[in-house]
This record gives C-alpha cells, structure tokens and sequence, in this order.
C-alpha cells in the first residue's frame, strides 16, 4: 500500500473497511510501499485522452492507483466507473497501461468473489484497453 492509497482509505472507509485493514494489516497481508509518482506516465496518458477540467481531476485523484498497481500485480479494485473509462480509453494509445487489470467489486457481472477465489489471474477481457473483437 502507498502512502497515498493509505491517506485515501483513511478519508473514506467504512467501519468495515477499517476493520477489515485493520485485521489484513495484523496478518502482515498489507506490504507498505514507496511507489513513486510517474510524471511521464501522466502526461502521456493526459495527451492522449485530452479529458475536460472535471475528467482531468478525476484522473489526477486516480493516478496513485495506476501506479501502484505498476509497481505491484497490475491489479485495481475500485467502484470508480468514471475513471476507469477515462483509463480505458487511455489504455488504447498508452501501452504502460494495456496489463492493468480493474475490476469493480460491486459490478455482480464482473464476479469479482470468483476471479479472488482463483488467485485474481489477469483475463484480457479485464484489462484496460480490451475491446472484443467484432465477427
């Protein structure tokens, strides 16, 4: 976990959330890391997208996850539909981005519980980027 990340759970979570943290960071399930912030990453992907004032804030408040997710398993849990399309249609032009896998763990189509069950291995078709291939 960032430091970012872990401000960001400290402004919103849940008394779940707190002690679901909690409880992962007894375990020693939580790794602590020091993920540098990619100035070039941001860019390029801010030049491609050439997102409104609202989609670049939205963005900005994001990148942590981006970067994180690079420095780790590639992977991002987030509710945040409106980000992860801006990244998507970023994923396109952006290859850095082509492995990051985002799933939504309150979108039931996505069955979340099942892809953690099996190890949360990355499927293309949740990859930022993916568009299946027409017939």
């Amino acid at each position: 976990m960032s430091a970012q990340l872990s401000r960001e759970w400290d402004d919103h979570k849940s008394l779940f959330a707190r002690t679901w943290l909690t409880a992962m960071t007894t375990r020693r399930a939580v790794i602590f890391l020091d993920i540098e912030t990619s100035n070039k990453l941001r860019r390029e992907i801010e030049r491609v997208v050439a997102p409104s004032a609202k989609q670049l804030k939205a963005m900005r408040k994001d990148y942590h996850l981006l970067e994180a997710a690079m420095a780790t398993d590639e992977n991002v849990i987030s509710l945040d539909e409106i980000v992860r399309g801006l990244f998507d249609v970023a994923a396109l032009s952006v290859v850095a981005l082509k492995n990051i896998v985002w799933v939504n763990p309150d979108k039931a189509v996505e069955k979340p519980i099942e892809w953690l069950e099996k190890n949360a291995k990355p499927e293309r078709k949740r990859m930022l980027g993916f568009r299946a291939k027409k017939r």
